[in-house]
This record gives structure tokens, C-alpha cells and sequence, in this order.
């Protein structure tokens, strides 16, 4: 968290509450996998506009959002939006899974750039 909490009250302090806030929720809801991260938030902007998460979790994810709407809120494409970060995600079990995860992190000119990994 050091290296990207940022300083209190800036923009990456801000997107840094909004990311642990979504981790946090996640777990407590009972949702386990992979948070991959990605976007100017991972990267050396002292003000990033955003950070992406590529969620690489269970099968019956939709399944789960169907019994409990704090998840089907949590994992809302609309909300994570209006929140300042995108959210994506792919079943563990893909075989899309390693392109995926490849392609998340290149950049637009196909050049590496770097990922961060969150467990939850």
C-alpha cells in the first residue's frame, strides 16, 4: 500500500479507499480469485485517473449475484463507472483465462507494462 496509498485527500489516496473498499467487499461477500490491476493507478502518476480490475474469479459468480444484491451491486459494470474504475472479469476455469491475462497487460503499442495481483 505504500508505494500506491498516495497522500491524504489526493486523487490516488481516493482511488486507493475505492480499491480496498471493493477488495474488502469481495471477501466479505464471499467472493475468492484473483483481482489482476491495471491502468494509470499502477503506474508512477502522481495523479492517476483510474484503475481496472480484471477479476479472474469462481464459476457461479452469477449465480452468487442472483441471491445476494450487495455482490450484483459490488460487481456492477455501472456502478464500478460512476465509482472511477472499470471492472472486468473472467471464470477461473476459462480457457480464454492465459490471452486474458496476457493481454491485460500490454499496453496499446504491445509493449509490457506491468500488472499488480490481489488475492482475495
Amino acid at each position: 500500500m505504500a508505494r500506491f496509498g498516495g497522500a491524504p485527500g489526493s486523487r490516488r489516496a481516493n482511488l486507493t479507499a475505492k480499491l480496498l473498499e471493493l477488495r474488502d467487499g469481495m471477501r466479505m461477500l464471499g467472493v475468492r480469485g484473483t483481482m489482476l490491476l491495471d491502468g494509470s493507478y499502477v503506474s508512477e502518476k502522481v495523479d492517476p485517473a483510474d484503475f481496472d480490475v480484471l477479476l479472474i474469479g469462481p464459476t457461479e459468480i452469477q449465480a452468487m449475484k442472483d441471491v445476494d444484491p450487495r455482490l450484483a451491486t459490488l460487481l456492477s459494470a455501472e456502478q464500478s463507472e460512476r465509482s472511477g474504475y472499470s471492472l472486468f472479469y473472467v471464470p477461473s476455469d476459462s480457457s480464454a483465462l492465459p490471452l486474458l491475462a496476457t493481454l491485460w497487460d500490454l499496453s496499446k503499442e504491445g509493449v509490457e507494462k506491468g500488472i499488480v495481483q490481489v488475492q482475495l
